[in-house]
Order: structure tokens, then C-alpha cells, then sequence
């Protein structure tokens, strides 16, 4: 039996049974709650709207762009006070799993149970955020494509969760679930930086995004994904400009101005320190 799929558009009051090959679920909801099983390990990506998730008494808010991955355990309810589209994989139970026990990225804790990540950030989230824009737009590929991806993503949600769980571990904070507290604003944070490699932002910016003040973001910033935010943000817009010169998109000015710099001065400045050669000489190697 393959994994299932299906189109939601109402609210549940009750948890469905767990499917042997996981399921794959496009929702279409209006504002409401519903009950939500978890006998197995789920993906619940937002691509219109908001959801709010209570998770054992706390609360999980996943915007357009984010999804959340929820551990097996007790059921849970989502919210969603405006109308929503999104993609729900409910993995099958043994997925990431050796010999059918418990998925050996949750088995130390220090996760927790649920933890929203951003699509921008991996190249699963980047998968699973085309893969939901395919299907929202063409339901019907839905049924095709639902095997495929539910043990795509069952195969690769190790690399980010791992990601997740290190950066978690090297924050060091007291308790598990004030470094799980910590890495959700951080990881706020660093979606907003994903989401603006188009321009220049300022840490006092970003301080007011994690709710953090600049001292703390930039110190457990660094810590958790080993660059500092200005650093990494400087990073991810030179790799914007260099992907845009190796297509043979435009020019060095334009490529400039696609990744926010003032002009191809400042640009060709940051490329060299970046990748020790200006870009014009950068975009012939690419050839």
C-alpha cells in the first residue's frame, strides 16, 4: 500500500488513524480548530495564512514559508484564525527510525517535540515549499507525487533536525527548553535574513525580529550557527550576487543590485574578501 493523499477543507473533531505509509494532505481551510492525532511523526507546511499549534500545552505559530516537524505523542490541536493553505506529511511510524523504534534525531531531548523551521533555510524546506506550490496549484498531483514525498522527506528530515538539535546543544543555556526557546527566535531571525538577501540589515533590526537585544542575538547567534548575524546575512547576499553572475544573468552592476549592495564597487569589495577573486574573474570559472 503507497502512502495516501488527500484534500482538506474541513475542520477535524476528531484525530484520524494512523496510514501504515504515511500520508500526504493538501489543506484548504477556513478560520477554526481542529484535533490533530499524532501517533506518528508529521510535517505541517504553511504556504497561505497562519496556524497556531498547541503542543503539550505550548504554543507553535508557523507562518507562509515555515513548517513545522511534530514528534509523535499526544494529540494536539491546530488553529487557524484566517484561511489557510498548506501540506501535511504524516510520516509512516517507523520513519527515521532503526528497526521500528523512536527517530534517533529525538531520541536525546534536547529537540523537544515540535520545532517550526523556515523553508529558506535547507535544501529539504526548499524541496518541500516547491513541492506544495506544485500541488496547491494542481491538486492532481497530489496522488502521483504523494509516495515520492513522503519518503523523500522521511529520508531527509535528519539533516535539518540534526542541524537544529546541534545549534540547540551549543547554545548551553540551563535548561533544554530555554535553548529550545532561545534557537526558535534565532531561527526566526535567520529566516528573516533568508527572506532579505536582497538588501542590507541592520542587527538593531533583527534584535527587534528575535525579541532579543543585539548583544544577546549577536552572541547566540554566532554560537548556534557558527557566524555572526551580520556575517552570515553579508554571506547569503554574495551568494545571491554569484549565483546571479553564473547564470549569465547580467552584469557585475546588476548583480549588484540584486543583492543590495550601493553599487559594483562595494560589491566587487565584499566578493574579493569572500571569494578571493573579483567577480567578473569569479563568473569566467563558472563557464
Amino acid at each position: 500500500m503507497a502512502a495516501e493523499f488527500s484534500v482538506m477543507e474541513q475542520h477535524l473533531q476528531a484525530p484520524r488513524a494512523c496510514m501504515p505509509k504515511g500520508k500526504l494532505v493538501l489543506s484548504r481551510m477556513k478560520p477554526g480548530t481542529s484535533v490533530l492525532g499524532a501517533p506518528a511523526p508529521s510535517v505541517k507546511l504553511v504556504l497561505e495564512g497562519e496556524e497556531v499549534y498547541l503542543v503539550d500545552g505550548r504554543s507553535y505559530r508557523v507562518e507562509p514559508g515555515q513548517y513545522l516537524y511534530l514528534d509523535a505523542g499526544a494529540d494536539c490541536l491546530g488553529t487557524n484564525r484566517t484561511e489557510t493553505t498548506g501540506l501535511c506529511l504524516m510520516l509512516p511510524p517507523t520513519a527515521g527510525a532503526e528497526g521500528g523504534g523512536a527517530p534517533e534525531w529525538s531520541a536525546d531531548g534536547l529537540l523537544g517535540r515540535s520545532v517550526v523551521l523556515s523553508t529558506r533555510t535547507s535544501a529539504l524546506g526548499d524541496a518541500l515549499f516547491r513541492y506544495g506550490r506544485e500541488i496547491a496549484r494542481n491538486p492532481a498531483l497530489g496522488g502521483r507525487l504523494a509516495a515520492g514525498i513522503v519518503e523523500h522527506v522521511g529520508n531527509a528530515l535528519s539533516e535539518p533536525l540534526g542541524a537544529s538539535r546541534a545549534a540547540i546543544d551549543n547554545l548551553k543555556a540551563a535548561k533544554p527548553s530555554t535553548r529550545r526557546e532561545l534557537y526558535h527566535r534565532l531561527e526566526r531571525a535567520r529566516a528573516y535574513l533568508h527572506d532579505r538577501a536582497d538588501r542590507a540589515v541592520t542587527l538593531s533590526e533583527l534584535a527587534s525580529v528575535a525579541n532579543l537585544s543585539q548583544f544577546h542575538l549577536a552572541r547566540f547567534f554566532k554560537l548556534a550557527f557558527g557566524q555572526a548575524p551580520i556575517a552570515y546575512h553579508r554571506a547569503l547576499r554574495l551568494a545571491r550576487a554569484a549565483e546571479f553572475l553564473a547564470s549569465g544573468a547580467g552584469s557585475v552592476a546588476e548583480a549588484a543590485e540584486v543583492a543590495g549592495y550601493s553599487d559594483q564597487t562595494a560589491l566587487s569589495h565584499a566578493f574579493r574578501k569572500q571569494y578571493g577573486m573579483a567577480p567578473q574573474q569569479w563568473a569566467m570559472t563558472q563557464k
